[in-house]
């Protein structure tokens, strides 16, 4: 199979109010892959999902020899590249790819199980039962159809409730499987990284100095950055940024509370503050992006 033109318009959708990574939305499904690895290497801050339809094929992941069968879950991000050894005629699987940015505004509560996963233990194939095969094909399938029939205009919160419904199933999948390592096993530099994105998901006032972040951790702020870089391909502040930024989001579209109020709660020292973060990072002010349909 030929790489799929990321810019083809009928491969996005853009989620109203959540901001993506791609140019023209956050999500991309693509049916009946026949060579997984064409696909690679993956725009950066992506995480690709393939559902093993049909065969098999062996690759290998940075280096680690893996085989993809019919009925396995792959849950592959963006800093490993997968590259084909050999695959059985007729191989073929489902594709939907995720910005990084829409797995953390529909993940709230379960992200760290996410992260764990997908950024700690880098890599993740999980067989599924039958009624696993069944579900997850009817998954992709609705998914598929639903962005389709929801290109021009804002997707419906029934979309927005389905993929939010895939990814949670994908989080106990995960959660469930031998793909998460308990901490004893993990290497030391995991064990800190898992730590950070802990650290940083769990704490009230995200937008912390890298330094107060690294002190908790016991290391030197640049030890820190080399770690996220190397289970990443992010530095410690853009994961900072990440989640700060994901915090403002929800607040201003998703509360009642004022714009001083979320200004207070998230740590800012005055509004004036606040207002020039959000319009660094977000393109307008913070009563603009409540108000808009981003």
């Amino acid at each position: 199979m030929a790489n799929p033109s990321f810019s083809d318009p009928k491969r996005f959708v853009e989620f109203g109010n959540l901001a993506n990574d791609y140019p023209n939305g956050g999500i991309i499904v693509i049916d009946h892959v026949d060579n997984l690895a064409s696909l690679f290497p993956l725009k950066p801050m992506t995480t690709l999902v393939a559902i093993c339809t049909d065969g098999s094929q062996d690759m290998e992941a940075n280096g680690r020899s893996i085989r993809l069968t019919a009925g396995d879950v792959l849950v592959c991000p963006s800093n490993v590249r997968l590259s084909t050894t050999s695959q059985e005629a007729g191989f073929t699987c489902d594709v939907l790819l995720f910005s990084d940015r829409i797995i953390q505004a529909l993940l709230r509560d379960h992200i760290d199980v996410w992260h764990h996963a997908v950024y700690v233990n880098q890599l993740n194939i999980m067989p599924l039962n039958e009624d696993g095969k069944k579900e997850f094909a009817l998954f992709s399938a609705l998914i598929n159809i639903k962005l389709r029939h929801t290109l021009q205009s804002s997707p419906s919160e029934i979309t927005q409730t389905l993929i939010r419904a895939f990814l949670l199933e994908l989080c106990i999948l995960l959660e469930n499987s031998n793909g998460i390592h308990h901490e004893h096993k993990m290497s030391q530099g995991k064990l800190l990284f898992n730590k950070f994105l802990s650290l940083v998901s769990n704490s009230d006032i995200k937008r912390q100095p890298i330094l107060y972040y690294a002190g908790q951790l016991a290391i030197t702020p640049k030890y820190l950055t080399m770690l996220c870089l190397k289970y990443s391909d992010k530095t410690a502040s853009d994961w900072v940024v990440q989640y700060a930024l994901e915090d403002i989001r929800f607040y201003l579209k998703s509360t009642d509370l004022s714009i001083k109020e979320i200004s207070a709660k998230l740590g800012f020292a005055n509004m004036s503050h606040f207002g020039s973060y959000v319009r660094k990072h977000l393109g307008v002010s913070p009563s603009e992006y409540r108000f808009s349909k981003k």
